[in-house]
């Protein structure tokens, strides 16, 4: 398989493909940021209960016939495990982290914190329910005080 020329790429479009290139090289990005890591988590968990919602509205209207527990199973695995690959490098001796999930909306981030831990939980995976404690933690004592 062929490698993608991005340099040939961004000369499709006209411009000035050098913007674009140092966009693309620039090792840092948002995603890297903490804020952004606990947003996509945040976001994933949220949606995951949204699509389901759905899911199960457009098969009940289709009258298709599906395992419905199954489907969540499954769901719930690629979803989760994908939720924590963006919270794992959360590091709260790391200020920046600190502060950004200091920062973040308390109850958004509090309930997929909860839904996580309850998940990873039955899944017996105790050093994510951990990690995620401690984040939870952090923003319980911050709203308390």
């Amino acid at each position: 398989m062929e490698m993608i020329d991005k340099d040939r790429l961004f000369g499709l479009f006209g411009g000035d493909e050098n913007v674009a290139k140092e966009i693309l090289d620039r090792p840092d990005t948002f995603l890297d940021t903490a804020t952004a890591k606990l947003g996509m988590f945040t976001k994933l968990i949220y949606n995951h209960e949204v699509f389901h919602n759905k899911l199960k509205k457009f098969m009940e209207q289709v009258k298709e016939d599906y395992d419905m527990e199954v489907t969540k199973n499954a769901s719930s695995f690629t979803v989760y495990n994908r939720a924590w690959f963006y919270i794992k490098d959360i590091n709260l001796k790391d200020r920046s982290h600190f502060d950004a999930v200091v920062g973040y909306k308390y109850k958004p981030l509090y309930d997929s914190l909860i839904k996580a831990i309850s998940y990873f939980e039955k899944e017996e995976e105790y050093e994510k329910c951990a990690k995620l404690l401690k984040i939870q933690e952090l923003k319980r004592k911050v709203k308390n005080n």
